[in-house]
């Protein structure tokens, strides 16, 4: 029998295939119920070497704490480990060589919830639908329920916005209330 995967295994294993990219590996709480999945490293995920950082991250840190989510107990990552050179306007190809590793993630962290954030995310995560038709809504993926949202950065420039993601966050809370209560009741 072997032994089960870990993240490090994962993300040796991701510098094994990539090993001329600098990569930034999922950050967070190794058995976190809620698990965000954004696209890409930007600048400022590159600089500070933890995903969503800058003033995303400080607007994903006010979405998370105005739904009561405790930032320090979710696992955020990306679906492409690396930042992509800005002449990729559609990043299939990278998708398809990061997808095994943030399945495997998943399924090494075992979370309730994956929130992913953009269309990126959405379809690295293999979901083929406009994101604009599916945000905030639930789908049953495999072992955990799914939510799809915008990313933070579309929020910073549209009130509008904002106000739909802070509504899908206050969702998944309630969502994880929801699997908390069957799950006593079993």
């Amino acid at each position: 029998m072997t032994a089960p995967r870990t993240l490090k295994h994962i993300h040796d294993d991701l510098k094994k295939k990539f090993p001329d990219k600098n990569l930034l590996p999922g950050h967070g709480h190794a058995q976190a119920h809620i698990v965000l999945v954004s696209g890409a490293p930007g600048p400022d995920e590159e600089k500070s070497k933890k995903p969503l950082a800058g003033k995303h991250g400080q607007l994903l840190n006010q979405l998370l704490k105005a739904a009561g989510i405790d930032k320090r107990k979710v696992y955020i990552t990306n679906t492409i480990k690396h930042r992509l050179d800005s002449a990729i306007a559609t990043p299939t190809k990278e998708i398809r060589a990061h997808a095994a590793f943030l399945k495997e993630e998943l399924r090494t962290i075992n979370p309730r919830v994956v929130i992913t954030l953009g269309d990126l995310a959405l379809s690295g995560m293999g979901f083929r639908q406009p994101l604009h038709n599916v945000h905030g809504k639930t789908f049953a993926f495999g072992a955990y329920e799914l939510v799809p949202t915008f990313h933070p950065t579309a929020a910073l420039g549209d009130p509008h916005v904002k106000e739909l993601i802070q509504a899908d966050f206050v969702k998944v809370k309630d969502l994880l209330k929801i699997n908390k209560e069957k799950a006593a009741a079993l």
